[in-house]
């Protein structure tokens, strides 16, 4: 039987996907400027309810884990390779912006985990 938290989690992991697809298609992380820094707080939050689908699915998991610190630091870890990923594939230019950037990106995903914290462990306790 699906949880809730698997449902709201698929759902919100879904529309992420959904925007990143549009983003691509219409320019939009290049039109507008706010529009990464949503993307990577939306994406912070989708992580942390991730983690809370984790236990829905994988008994094992101690329900410690599902704290505040596990959980953010998961959602850093998450956060950084993201950031790695996009110097791999070449996505930034290394402009003098470019730290400045990289740096709102790791906080708004870390915000995005606070707040996607937040609801998970609100919906795990209905």
């Amino acid at each position: 039987m699906l949880k809730l938290t698997t449902v709201f989690f698929v759902i919100t992991l879904a529309v992420l996907a959904l925007l990143h697809y549009v983003a691509l298609e219409f320019a939009l992380y290049w039109r507008f400027a706010w529009f990464d820094i949503f993307m990577h707080f939306f994406g912070g939050a989708v992580v942390a309810l991730g983690f809370f689908t984790l236990k829905d699915f994988i008994n094992d998991i101690p329900d410690r884990l599902q704290y505040f610190w596990p959980i953010i630091s998961g959602v850093i870890v998450v956060a950084l390779s993201w950031e790695l990923f996009e110097i791999v594939i070449g996505t930034p230019s290394i402009e003098p912006g470019y730290m400045l950037d990289t740096t709102i990106d790791l906080l708004m995903g870390t915000v995005g985990g606070f707040v996607g914290f937040v609801v998970g462990h609100t919906i795990r306790k209905l």
